[in-house]
C-alpha cells in the first residue's frame, strides 16, 4: 500500500505545478504597472490633428472701414489763403466743420525753347543782343538754377517747340527744349470723412461758383476731430 500513498503525493505535487504555472501566465500585464503610470495618457490619446484644433480668425480686431483709405469731401480751389479761410467760417455757420489744407500742383505744362545759362551776366547780354539783331524773341533768365540762361519762348505742343530748336541749332545755337511747369499753391476745404455736406453744401455752391467739390484721400492728420 506504500506505493499507492508516493503516487497520489507525487501526483497532487505535478497538479499543484501545474495550476501555480497557469495563474502565472493568464495574469494581465497590467497588473505590474504602477497606479500612476495607468493614468497617464498614452501618445495617441493626446494627439490632436494641426486641422481639427480651432484656427483663430485672421481679421479678429480689423476694421474693414479703417482698412481702406478714408475719402473726404473737399471743397475749392482757392488761390489765396485768407479766401479759403473765410470761405470755412461760411461752412461752419452752415453747419459743415472743415479745415483748409494746402495743396502743391504744377500748371501751365509747357516746352521751353533755352540756350543753356552763361558763365556770366556779360555774356549772356552779348548772346542776347545777337539774337535780337536776327529777329530772334528772346530774354534772359535772371535768377534761379537758370539764371544767365536765354529763354527763347514757351510753346504748348512739343512740334513747336522741336522745330525752333532745330532751327536754332542749324544757325549754329546750342538750344535746348525741355517740358516745364509753373508749380503753385492751391487751398481746399476738407469736410471729414462722414460728411458728405447735403443741401448745406450745395447752397454754399451755389452762392460760390468760381469752386466746386470732389473727393480726394484724407491726409494723414486727423484734423476733422479738432
Amino acid at each position: 500500500m506504500r506505493w499507492v500513498f508516493y503516487t497520489l503525493l507525487v501526483a497532487n505535487l505535478v497538479y499543484l505545478g501545474w495550476h501555480l504555472t497557469v495563474d502565472r501566465l493568464e495574469s494581465p500585464s497590467s497588473a505590474s504597472r504602477s497606479p500612476s503610470t495607468a493614468a497617464l495618457p498614452t501618445a495617441a490619446d493626446s494627439l490632436v490633428l494641426l486641422s481639427e484644433q480651432p484656427q483663430p480668425d485672421k481679421m479678429t480686431g480689423v476694421d474693414p472701414v479703417s482698412a481702406q483709405a478714408a475719402l473726404c469731401t473737399v471743397v475749392g480751389p482757392w488761390s489765396d489763403s485768407d479766401e479759403a479761410r473765410r470761405a470755412r467760417i461760411q461752412l461752419r455757420a452752415a453747419g459743415l466743420a472743415g479745415w483748409v489744407e494746402p495743396v502743391r500742383v504744377e500748371k501751365d505744362r509747357l516746352n521751353w525753347v533755352y540756350l543753356p545759362p552763361f558763365e556770366s551776366r556779360q555774356r549772356a547780354l552779348e548772346a542776347l543782343n545777337e539774337l535780337q539783331a536776327l529777329g530772334v524773341d528772346s530774354f534772359i533768365v535772371k535768377e534761379g538754377e537758370y539764371a544767365n540762361a536765354i529763354s527763347l519762348g514757351y510753346f504748348s505742343n512739343v512740334e513747336s517747340a522741336e522745330g525752333l530748336r532745330t532751327k536754332m541749332r542749324n544757325a549754329g545755337y546750342p538750344v535746348f527744349a525741355r517740358e516745364t511747369a509753373r508749380e503753385v499753391t492751391e487751398y481746399w476745404i476738407y469736410l471729414p470723412p462722414a460728411e458728405e455736406g447735403g443741401a448745406a453744401l450745395a447752397d454754399f455752391l451755389v452762392g460760390n461758383p468760381e469752386v466746386g467739390r470732389d473727393k480726394s484721400q484724407c491726409p494723414g492728420t486727423a484734423q476733422w476731430k479738432g
